[in-house]
């Protein structure tokens, strides 16, 4: 029975003397036959199925044309990325319920991984030289300076041996290609801004190509990880953002895997911006794939009462007491609604800060409700008690099961939201300073 879970499966591309490509599969103990997928930013669709030809053997036919990424697998959690087109034969080789661990042999296939092995060396080595020339001065600065030259240099080396190489492992350097701010950023206010209006310098995405490179998608979820995470204002996000996409054609393919990967990012930290980048996706592809837009549509209702802005959920659970308790009684306050536990150190460290606050403005219509992400209730309580946290608590001790928890998306604490009167989200995530600021300016 263990040994039937690791039978291969090889999958062999090639063309026919008259020109047809065949992607020929021979696969043993698969329950299911393999397929051929791609991704378009909204979901990953089939197409191709392969022909039956014997027992265990499966061909797809192709018209050869020029590389394209696809994936294969026997569904969308079990598939590998794989390049076809020009080659006469790919062969693919591995687990047949492991094709995210399968081998592909073929030059274009191989020369991709030798290039994202690359790229990510020389991504870690800037990354670790950016740091040190942060913590540096003097002469030891510009020595770590000119190191981080010598990256560049080896950055654009690879660039142009890539696009000398193959046509689409020429468009995946240069959409990874950034050089360094220290070497570069001179014209700019900031490392961010550089970041923000460079990150896509090497990149023609007029180039039919990236409608097709999955990492059109990757590079804009990247890009927007780095903007949202820089500690800037929305609106100065928005802009930046904003400012990336301007450059594709509005409702082609390439802006389609592109605001994708923006708006995953934006909703996947619950950030106020996917609202408006949603909503972008919605108006430029509800003609040319209704399905999608549909789809998005339905993730801006569900994100509507979890961004800045929006209405927080009511919901009712019980107080150490056992009495019920519902967010909306606390309606008239501002409310600090906290997810917390008395296991969470770092919730508890950030206590005796909510407690001062609490102090401070507890009097000027400022109140809290902790959620507690406890099983147990006595450590519940004695945590309530050792910290001093004399507000309202409410749990249904079901841990990271909470129901509230689970109906906010709350995947890790400490975490808060500030509700204004109405129960609008005001903001989120606020803690020592930041928080401290926030209550200061509505309340003095």
């Amino acid at each position: 029975m263990i040994r039937s879970l690791w039978v291969s499966v090889l999958c062999v591309f090639s063309l026919s003397a008259a020109a047809q490509a065949i992607l020929r599969c021979e696969v043993q103990g698969c329950r299911v036959s393999p397929a051929l997928f791609e991704f378009d930013g909204s979901s990953f669709f089939p197409v191709r199925q392969p022909d039956k030809v014997e027992e265990n053997v499966y061909e797809f036919q192709f018209r050869p044309s020029e590389n394209r990424f696809y994936y294969i697998g026997t569904n969308t959690s079990n598939m590998t990325p794989v390049i076809l087109g020009e080659e006469e034969e790919v062969v693919v080789k591995g687990p047949c319920l492991n094709f995210r661990g399968a081998r592909i042999e073929s030059p274009v296939n191989e020369a991709y991984l030798s290039l994202k092995k690359r790229m990510e060396e020389l991504q870690s080595r800037t990354t670790a030289l950016g740091r040190q020339y942060q913590l540096s001065s003097g002469e030891s600065r510009d020595k770590i300076a000119a190191e981080l030259k010598k990256t560049d240099e080896e950055k654009l080396a690879l660039l142009e041996e890539m696009e000398k190489e193959n046509s689409i492992l020429g468009k995946v350097a240069a959409i990874n290609t950034l050089l360094s701010y220290q070497n570069n950023g001179g014209n700019y206010e900031n490392e961010i801004d550089y970041f923000a209006r460079e990150y896509f310098h090497f990149t023609d995405f007029e180039d039919p190509a990236y409608q097709y490179l999955p990492w059109t998608y990757e590079s804009f979820r990247n890009y927007t990880t780095v903007i949202i995470s820089a500690g800037l204002p929305e609106e100065q996000q928005r802009l930046y953002l904003d400012g990336a996409l301007s450059k594709l054609e509005r409702g082609g393919l390439t802006h389609k895997l592109a605001l994708s990967g923006v708006a995953a990012v934006l909703k996947q930290k619950s950030n106020g911006n996917f609202l408006y980048f949603a909503g972008q996706f919605v108006d430029a592809f509800k003609d040319s794939d209704p399905s999608a837009a549909a789809g998005m549509q339905a993730q801006i209702e569900q994100m509507r009462t979890f961004v800045v802005g929006g209405q927080a959920p009511d919901f009712t659970q019980k107080t150490p007491e056992g009495e019920e308790m519902s967010l909306s009684d606390l309606r008239g306050k501002v409310v600090l609604l906290d997810f917390w536990a008395s296991w969470c150190g770092p919730c508890r460290r950030e206590n005796p800060n909510v407690v001062r606050m609490y102090k401070k403005y507890k009097d000027k219509g400022f109140d809290v409700l902790g959620v507690s992400l406890d099983k147990a209730h006595d450590r519940w309580v004695q945590a309530i008690e050792q910290d001093g946290l004399v507000w309202h608590h409410v749990s249904d001790l079901k841990g990271w099961s909470n129901e509230v928890a689970q109906a906010y998306g709350v995947r890790s604490i400490p975490q808060t939201l500030l509700l204004d009167k109405e129960g609008r989200i005001l903001a989120r995530n606020l803690r020592g300073e930041a928080l401290e600021a926030r209550l200061a300016e509505i309340f003095e």
